[in-house]
C-alpha cells in the first residue's frame, strides 16, 4: 500500500523548505528596512550569531542530527517572528518587490 505525499506529515515541511531561500531574501530586505522595530532585528540578529557559534543547546559532536535540527528550528522560529511581527505593510511590499524580481528572472529572455 502507497501512502500519497499529500497525506505524509511533512508535506509542509517540505513547503517551507523549498521557499526557504525566499524566506531569506527577505529577512534580509527587511534586516536592513528602517520601518521594522529594531528590537525585531536584534533578536533575528542574535539567533544567527547563535545558529554560526560553535556553542549549541544540543552539541553536534555529541548528537549529530539532533544538533543540527536544532539549529534550523531554532533558526526558522526567529526567520518566522521576524516575518510575523514585523509591520504587515512592509512584508507585503518586500514579498511583492521579491515576488516581480523573481519572475522577471524566470520569464521568457529575448
Amino acid at each position: 500500500m502507497r501512502i500519497p505525499i499529500s497525506r505524509l506529515p511533512l508535506k509542509g515541511m517540505f513547503a517551507i523548505v523549498a521557499r526557504l531561500p525566499q524566506y531569506v531574501r527577505l529577512s534580509f530586505r527587511l534586516m536592513y528596512d528602517l520601518r521594522v522595530p529594531w528590537h525585531l532585528k536584534a533578536v533575528y540578529a542574535g539567533i544567527l550569531v547563535y545558529v554560526v557559534s560553535p556553542f549549541d543547546l544540543i552539541p553536534e559532536a555529541i548528537l549529530p542530527p539532533l544538533g543540527f535540527v536544532e539549529d534550523i528550528v531554532i533558526y526558522l522560529v526567529g526567520l518566522h517572528n521576524l516575518v510575523k511581527f514585523s509591520p504587515t505593510e512592509v512584508v507585503k511590499e518586500h514579498a511583492e518587490k521579491l515576488a516581480r524580481k523573481s519572475d522577471t528572472k524566470s520569464g521568457p529572455s529575448a
